[in-house]
């Protein structure tokens, strides 16, 4: 049983250790040479260090270390596959990978944690026909946590941005674990969102950036997290949850897909196109292009919140209400904007 007390001070460790130790990584980062060069892609125009992703894996780690999760076999199976991406992303920020590299090494994350027996659990999904598709549980489960995994990497494209999503969904995360009786898992999901947390100040204004070490490994818990945390719902709806909890980026990522697939482009070749570049490009500054996703993320966080305390039945509709609430609200937000531009 864990203490109540540890749900706010290994929070608190987390934060501080990963906001005290960002400015140390950014000062190692940039006498290494481990920076990112602006191009056509991106939004800032001069070198920035990475290193913040290095910051939030030990405000994370020093959290986990205290909390005694070491015991917990599964708890180690993602410390594993956590440090594994970890490697990966400095090794990407410092030297460069192509694709195909970080595709293998992901999926050997993902085995790992499917070696541990962290699985979406097909006896939930399908009532009285799991004998029959019990083997849609593991690629399921890879294909989840790849997906993620690069899902919150290709949002990583302003200050604060994939910082602060990750931060809604952990937190979102923290408390359908809450509700589910999973306390463990809402205990890891405290830290990274509050690991997380501590980077944002630095990451705004192009002070420090994550880097693939921090949006991997922050992509890659929440899809682990995920998984663990809503175990307990009824039926096929505990996919349901996770999806809205991470919306956001799961369909930008979608979307990218179908755009390069239609195109007839590389799946992994990026562009100009994601959620956060439509917005620039109707006008919205990049602060307000931030805070307008936040706020996206906040109504799905909310209503993931809400769905877990209804029947799946409910919780259907709730996911249907929301996702037409986001493009009502989206569209009128943005007719609004642009008005206000045009007076200008």
């Amino acid at each position: 049983m864990i203490q109540n007390n540890l749900y706010f001070l290994l929070p608190v460790i987390a934060f501080g250790v990963s906001y005290a130790l960002t400015p140390w990584a950014r000062k190692i980062s940039q006498s290494c040479g481990m920076v990112d060069e602006p191009n056509h892609r991106k939004i800032h125009s001069t070198p920035v260090p990475y290193g913040g992703g290095i910051a939030i894996f030990l405000g994370f780690l020093a959290a986990f270390l205290l909390s005694g999760a070491l015991d917990n076999t599964k708890a180690v199976g993602f410390l594993i596959g956590a440090l594994i991406l970890v490697a990966t992303g400095i090794y990407d920020d410092l030297k460069g990978l192509h694709a195909l590299p970080k595709f293998v090494m992901q999926s050997i994350a993902a085995v790992v944690i499917i070696h541990f027996g962290i699985t979406i659990d097909m006896s939930v999904l399908l009532r009285g026909r799991v004998a029959e598709f019990q083997y849609l549980s593991i690629p399921l489960t890879y294909f989840w946590i790849v997906g993620v995994t690069n899902a919150i990497n290709l949002i990583d494209g302003l200050d604060g941005l994939a910082a602060g999503v990750s931060t809604i969904s952990a937190f979102t995360l923290a408390a359908v674990s809450w509700i589910n009786g999973m306390h463990d898992v809402t205990l890891l999901a405290l830290i990274i969102g509050a690991a997380s947390m501590g980077f944002i100040p630095h990451n705004f204004r192009s002070q420090v950036f994550m880097g693939d070490a921090g949006s991997m490994f922050l992509g890659f818990s929440l899809a682990v997290l995920s998984i663990m945390g809503a175990v307990k719902l009824a039926a096929a709806f505990s996919l349901f949850v996770p999806i809205m909890i991470l919306a956001i980026p799961i369909f930008d990522t979608l979307f990218a897909i179908i755009r390069r697939v239609v195109t007839r482009r590389p799946i992994y070749e990026g562009d100009k196109k994601h959620l956060h570049h439509r917005l620039l490009e109707l006008g919205f500054s990049p602060l307000q292009t931030v805070i307008f996703i936040y706020l996206l993320s906040f109504l799905f966080g909310g209503m993931a919140i809400f769905s877990a305390m209804v029947r799946p039945r409910n919780g259907y509709l709730i996911f249907l209400f929301s996702l037409a609430l986001v493009a009502v609200g989206s569209i009128i937000l943005i007719l609004i904007h642009q008005r206000t531009q045009k007076k200008k």
